[in-house]
């Protein structure tokens, strides 16, 4: 059986991997890979956090990992659609 743990150690190296991309001065190529490297990782994480530690990787991670994701993707949908219909009347 796969411990949270372990999970979220490898989504922390893949972060680490992405930073390390993403600051490399040679590659527009790895840049963008770092950059969705560290986007993804970073998702993942927030989500792996939130879901509690009692639930059990075989049955119950998966479904309650997508529901998560369901709602925070939900969240920052609105949060931008929000910053879009605020800009112009802040700004203008």
């Amino acid at each position: 059986m796969i411990k949270r743990r372990y999970i979220e150690e490898i989504v922390l190296f893949i972060g680490m991997v992405g930073l390390l991309l993403v600051f490399q001065p040679y590659s527009l190529l790895g840049y963008t890979i770092g950059w969705v490297l560290m986007l993804s990782s970073t998702l993942i994480f927030v989500i792996f956090t939130l879901i509690p530690e009692n639930i059990d990787v075989n049955s119950g991670l998966l479904k309650y990992f997508i529901k998560t994701l369901i709602i925070v993707v939900f969240i920052v949908i609105a949060f931008i659609m929000i910053s879009i219909w605020l800009t112009p009347h802040l700004v203008g």
